[in-house]
C-alpha cells in the first residue's frame, strides 16, 4: 500500500448521494440546469423532436451556465434519427485561427507542467486565458447545422427561449454564486466580463429585482442572440454578427480574417462504431474522447472475464491498467498533423419516437478565456490550452489546426435500435466516466441507476489513479499494487471526477439519469412540466 495517498485530510465532506431515474413514455431531457432541461422538455411537449429540444436547451445553457458552455465555444454531438434508423456525428470543435503562431506561445523557463493535461507552462499563461487563448468558435454552426439537417423547428423558434432568458435576466442560485466567486480574481482582469459578473472586484448581482431575487443580465449578449434568431446562424460567421466579432477580436490584438471565419463549417460524418459485448458502440470520429473510449473496449476483454455482478477488485484493477495504456497512447499519438478539430456541459435527449441526442459543448476552462467581446457581449473560449505547447508533437499549436479535446458523447445500439446515449462534463475525466458507466452496464449487468451509483476511478492522470473514497478497501489495494493511488472524496468544488448523464430507451419506455454527485444536474420529462423542478423556479421563467 506504499503507493496509496489519501487526499481526504481535513475536508471530511462525506455525504450520502442518490438520485432516481426519471422514466416516461414521452420525452426526457437531462441537462446541467433544471431551467435548460425544462426548456428542452417544453420543446418536446410542443411537438419538437430530440434535436429541436437539444438545440434549444444548449442555447439556454449559453445564458444560464456561462462558466461552462456557450456560443463562444464548441463541441460535438451524436444524433439518432428514428424514422431512418440512422446515426450521425457532428463535430463543431473550436479551431485555431491563422494568427495562432506557435512562436507567440514560448515555454516558460524551467520544467513546470500545469493544468489538466500537464503541458509545459507557457510564458504569461498565454494559452490559458486572455485573447491569445481564444480559438474560432464552432457552437453556432454546429447547433445550426444540426437543427437544419435533423430538426423540425426553425432556428428562430429554437433560439427564442434563450433570447427570452437573456433579455429578462436569470436569477442567481447557490451554484451561480460558487461559479462566479471562485473565478472572481480572474474575471476582474477583463472589463467586459467584470462588468457583467462582478461589482467592485467581488461577486455581486447586476440587478436586484423587487421581490429580492438577484438577477444577472448581459444586454449585449441578449442583442446578439436576438439578431442571430432573426438573421440565422450563419450571420455569426458571414453577416453583421461576424463583422462585430472580427472587430472585437481585432480590438483584443488578434488578426482573424473574414475569410477564415466564413470558411468555418461543422463536420457531419458517420459515427465510429465498434461491436462489443452484444451491442454496437458509437462515437464521434476525430480529435475527441470517443476514439480513445472505443480503443479501451477493443482491449478490455482480452484475457479478462468481468464478474457478472458488481465489479470486483480485479475488474477495477484491469480497468485502471487498460485505461492508463490508452491514455498514454492518446497523448503521444493523437493530434491534427496539418493545418485545415475543464469546464464543459453535456445534455442528452430522447423523444417519444426514439430520436436521440448526446451533445457536449464547452468553453474550455471555467469561463473560458474570461474575455467577453465588447460589441457582442460574448464570453469566449480558451481552447488554445487543449494544444500541447511543446513544438514537434502531434497536438502542438499550429495555424488553422483543430485541438485534441475530451468531449465524449456516445450512443449504444442494441438489437438494431438505440438503447443508450450518454456523456459528461469534466475535462479529461469525461472519457473515463463514460467508459466505466458503459462497462458497469454491459459487462456487469447493472441498470442505469445502479451504474450511476457505483463508485468510479480515474486513470487519465499520468501521475496517479484517482479512487472514489466510497470504493471498498480491497479495490483500492488492488489498484495500488501497480499504480500510485490517491483516495479522493467528492466536493462541490473543485469536482474531482466527471459529471455524467444519460438517457435510455427500452421498448417505448424512456429513462433519464443525471449525475448523482451534483445537485443541479437533472432529468426532466414532458410530464414533469406540470410540476416544475424547484431549481428551475430559481433559474428563470417557466416554459
Amino acid at each position: 500500500m506504499s503507493k496509496l495517498r489519501l487526499e481526504i485530510g481535513e475536508k471530511h465532506q462525506h455525504w450520502v448521494l442518490s438520485k432516481q431515474v426519471t422514466t416516461s413514455r414521452t420525452g426526457v431531457v437531462v441537462a446541467a440546469s433544471a431551467r435548460a432541461a425544462e426548456i428542452g422538455a417544453a420543446v418536446l411537449a410542443q411537438g419538437g423532436n430530440a434535436v429541436d429540444a437539444a438545440v434549444a436547451a444548449a442555447c439556454a445553457l449559453h445564458v444560464v451556465e456561462p462558466w461552462s458552455s456557450g456560443l463562444g465555444g464548441g463541441g460535438c454531438m451524436l444524433v439518432h434519427q428514428a424514422r431512418e434508423n440512422r446515426y450521425h456525428a457532428i463535430d463543431f470543435s473550436m479551431k485555431a485561427a491563422l494568427d495562432a503562431d506557435p512562436r507567440n506561445y514560448p515555454l516558460a523557463p524551467g520544467n513546470a507542467r500545469i493544468g489538466t493535461f500537464r503541458w509545459p507552462r507557457v510564458e504569461g499563461g498565454r494559452n490559458m486565458s486572455g485573447p491569445t487563448a481564444m480559438l474560432i468558435p464552432g457552437a453556432v454552426d454546429g447547433l445550426g447545422q444540426a437543427l437544419e439537417r435533423f430538426g423540425t423547428w426553425d432556428w428562430h423558434r429554437a433560439l427564442a427561449p434563450a433570447v427570452d432568458l437573456a433579455e429578462r435576466g436569470w436569477p442567481v442560485n447557490w451554484y451561480t454564486t460558487l461559479a462566479i466567486g471562485t473565478e472572481a480574481r480572474g474575471l476582474a482582469r477583463f472589463p467586459g466580463t467584470r462588468d457583467v459578473f462582478l461589482r467592485d472586484g467581488h461577486y455581486a448581482p447586476t440587478v436586484e429585482e423587487a421581490d429580492g431575487v438577484d438577477v444577472i443580465r448581459n444586454p449585449r449578449d441578449a442583442a446578439m442572440l436576438r439578431r442571430l434568431a432573426e438573421r440565422g446562424y450563419r450571420d455569426f460567421y458571414e453577416g453583421e454578427t461576424a463583422r462585430d466579432l472580427l472587430a472585437d477580436v481585432a480590438a483584443c490584438g488578434r488578426t482573424w480574417t473574414a475569410a477564415e471565419l466564413a470558411a468555418y463549417r461543422a463536420r457531419i460524418a458517420e459515427p465510429m462504431a465498434l461491436d462489443h459485448a452484444g451491442v454496437r458502440l458509437l462515437a464521434v470520429p476525430g480529435l475527441n474522447g470517443g476514439p480513445t473510449a472505443l480503443r479501451f473496449f477493443e482491449r478490455y476483454l482480452r484475457g479478462h472475464a468481468p464478474a457478472p455482478s458488481q465489479p470486483t477488485p480485479d475488474d477495477y484493477g484491469h480497468i485502471a491498467s487498460v485505461m492508463r495504456d490508452c491514455w498514454t497512447e492518446r497523448y503521444a499519438s493523437l493530434g491534427d498533423t496539418g493545418p485545415r478539430d475543464k469546464c464543459t456541459t453535456h445534455l442528452n435527449v430522447v423523444d417519444a419516437e426514439g430520436n436521440m441526442v448526446s451533445l457536449t459543448n464547452t468553453l474550455g476552462a471555467r469561463f473560458g478565456s474570461r474575455v467577453m467581446l465588447e460589441r457582442l457581449g460574448l464570453l469566449m473560449n480558451n481552447g488554445m490550452f487543449w494544444f500541447d505547447p511543446e513544438p514537434g508533437r502531434p497536438n502542438s499549436i499550429g495555424l488553422g489546426k483543430w485541438p485534441l479535446t475530451n468531449a465524449c458523447p456516445m450512443m449504444v445500439e442494441r438489437a438494431g435500435q438505440p438503447w443508450l446515449a450518454l456523456g459528461g462534463s469534466g475535462g479529461r475525466h469525461i472519457p473515463p466516466a463514460v467508459i466505466q458507466l458503459l462497462s458497469f452496464m454491459l459487462h456487469h449487468g447493472l441498470d442505469l441507476a445502479q451504474a450511476f451509483h457505483t463508485p468510479r476511478i480515474d486513470a487519465s492522470d499520468p501521475a496517479q489513479v484517482l479512487c472514489d473514497h466510497r470504493l471498498p478497501p480491497e479495490v483500492v489495494a488492488r489498484i495500488a499494487e501497480r499504480h500510485r493511488v490517491s483516495l479522493i472524496e467528492h466536493a462541490a468544488y473543485p469536482m474531482p471526477f466527471a459529471v455524467p448523464s444519460a438517457v435510455q430507451r427500452v421498448g417505448d419506455l424512456n429513462s433519464g439519469m443525471a449525475s448523482i454527485d451534483v445537485p443541479y444536474s437533472v432529468a426532466v420529462s414532458e410530464e414533469d412540466l406540470a410540476h416544475p423542478h424547484p431549481a428551475a423556479t430559481r433559474e428563470g421563467n417557466k416554459p
